[in-house]
């Protein structure tokens, strides 16, 4: 029992003494190692003397590592605040007031500043440095009514300039294809791939947005950004024929066939001017188209309304 009562009384002076070392206020000056060098001492001997356990053995341990750690990179934080102190105080007594020849000399400058701005040898990070040492900052407003901005400009010498200008048009509304040439490819999409809606805008004169001339690429992008679908050969119609395609199908040449269509003999549409020929096939199969198609295979003489034409051979070709 006495030995109990022993251990207990040295266990409580033990506590007395960790929150009386614990409540120890620390003077200014000490240092980050101390302050937790001071909680592991209140923690030892709070626990008699001992560690309460392997486990807070090797915490203390790893405690102390990253103490020592921390205590590095704040002395050498400070060591570059104090390296950089000294290159302050170097640099503002480096500073050293104008004479009355730069005075001068800047005045001269100031009265002939735009013939400087413009100047050939005034490059622009020139220009960059000159506006930072007399623009202060600027303020900048927009009115949603009328798209004008205005600026205030603060210079270094206390002064306010202000100035007003329309808003510059973002490039999707400057660079904005006209709606003419959107209708024109929304209606050749329907049947013509890209190439051919660029060879008919080409010869029509028109030009991208941008006044570049239209290509395959061009004529790809513009349909993506409308959502203008490409054209679908599996559901085009199988009896409208190109002029190319009319050629196959009645084995005589394009001369012969473009001389039926400017008689109006044979019927035929375009889209725009420049845009591929489209023939119907019922009006090559019926007359009077297909009984002048079978009496010039027959004879190789075209006959277009009463008149004969001389044999050719470029009528077979």
């Amino acid at each position: 029992m006495l030995r109990k009562e022993k251990a207990r009384n040295h266990r409580s002076q033990a506590r007395t003494v960790a929150i009386s070392t614990h409540r120890v206020p620390m003077t200014r000056g000490a240092s980050l190692r101390s302050r937790v060098k001071g909680n592991f001492q209140a923690r030892f001997w709070s626990s008699g003397g001992r560690g309460d356990s392997p486990t807070d053995c090797r915490k203390l341990s790893e405690n102390r590592l990253v103490t020592s750690q921390l205590e590095s990179r704040w002395n050498a934080k400070l060591e570059e605040l104090t390296q950089l102190q000294d290159q302050l105080q170097a640099m503002q007594k480096a500073v050293t007031p104008l004479s009355e020849t730069d005075r001068q000399m800047i005045m001269t400058l100031g009265r002939h500043f735009r013939a400087l701005w413009f100047s050939d040898d005034c490059s622009m990070a020139l220009k960059k440095q000159i506006i930072r040492i007399l623009i202060r900052e600027i303020m900048v407003s927009l009115d949603e009514d009328t798209r004008n901005l205005t600026f205030i400009i603060h210079w270094s010498g206390g002064c306010h300039t202000t100035l007003s200008m329309k808003k510059p048009l973002s490039g999707a509304i400057k660079y904005k294809t006209p709606e003419q040439d959107i209708a024109l490819i929304r209606k050749l999409s329907v049947r013509y791939d890209d190439g051919a809606i660029a060879r008919v805008l080409s010869k029509l004169g028109r030009t991208t947005a941008r006044g570049k001339r239209w290509n395959q690429t061009r004529v790809a992008y513009t349909r993506k950004q409308y959502g203008i679908p490409a054209a679908d050969k599996a559901q085009l119609d199988p009896n409208i024929f190109t002029l190319g395609q009319a050629v196959k199908y009645t084995g005589v040449s394009d001369t012969t066939l473009m001389k039926l269509m400017n008689k109006d003999i044979l019927p035929c549409h375009q889209v725009a001017p420049y845009a591929p020929l489209e023939i119907n096939k019922s009006d090559l199969d019926s007359d009077p188209v297909r009984s002048i198609l079978e009496y010039l295979k027959a004879t190789g003489v075209l006959v277009l309304e009463g008149v004969s034409l001389p044999r050719q051979e470029s009528l077979f070709q």
